[in-house]
């Protein structure tokens, strides 16, 4: 057996009767704009506004016209990315030999699906092979750390690192080393 709804509550205005109306008759033909509504009484005036998306570190980026040359050569400038101009950055002035490639590696689910995971920088130690892989991101998130997972079992033999604002910022700051 149900008990009887005993909540005092008035009903959401989807589900009242005509006679219920929340409107009282002089207010009936009034204009409802944001500022009535913020002003009236009900939820929509009682509801406080989401507060501000905390954002990552204000960063120092490049010029997006900057250029930037790897360990063959070949100018690189990352208009459309200043996350990518802050890391060729810091690896240039940290004398670390480096390569911008679009290249995927194919990593395998677990289920048999074929996905790829893109670097951004290869970094290359004194003997010309890869170092270090390092994928730039504006921030973590379960997929990512879900497929860089998945790389990290069927290529053990590559090192990587996920560069995050955060992280840029404490490479970029008074003590900032790269530990490597």
């Amino acid at each position: 057996m149900r008990k009887p709804k005993t909540d005092s509550r008035p009903r959401p205005a989807s589900r009242r009767r005509p006679e219920e109306s929340a409107v009282p008759e002089g207010e009936a033909n009034a204009p409802r704009g944001p500022a009535t509504r913020a002003a009236g009484t009900g939820r929509s005036g009682s509801k406080k506004p989401n507060p501000p998306r905390q954002r990552g570190p204000q960063l120092d980026a490049p010029p997006s016209d900057t250029q930037f040359r790897d360990r063959d050569g070949k100018t690189h400038t990352f208009p459309e990315s200043s996350l990518k101009r802050i890391a060729a950055r810091i690896l240039t002035e940290r004398n670390k030999k480096w390569r911008y490639r679009p290249f995927g590696f194919p990593i395998f689910s677990d289920s048999g699906n074929e996905q790829e995971l893109h670097f951004d920088f290869y970094v290359y130690d004194n003997m010309d092979s890869i170092f270090k892989l390092i994928l730039l991101l504006p921030r973590e998130s379960r997929e990512v750390w879900d497929r860089v997972g998945r790389f990290k079992q069927q290529y053990p033999m590559y090192h990587y690192e996920l560069w995050t604002p955060d992280h840029l910022a404490k490479v970029t700051g008074p003590n900032g080393k790269l530990g490597w």
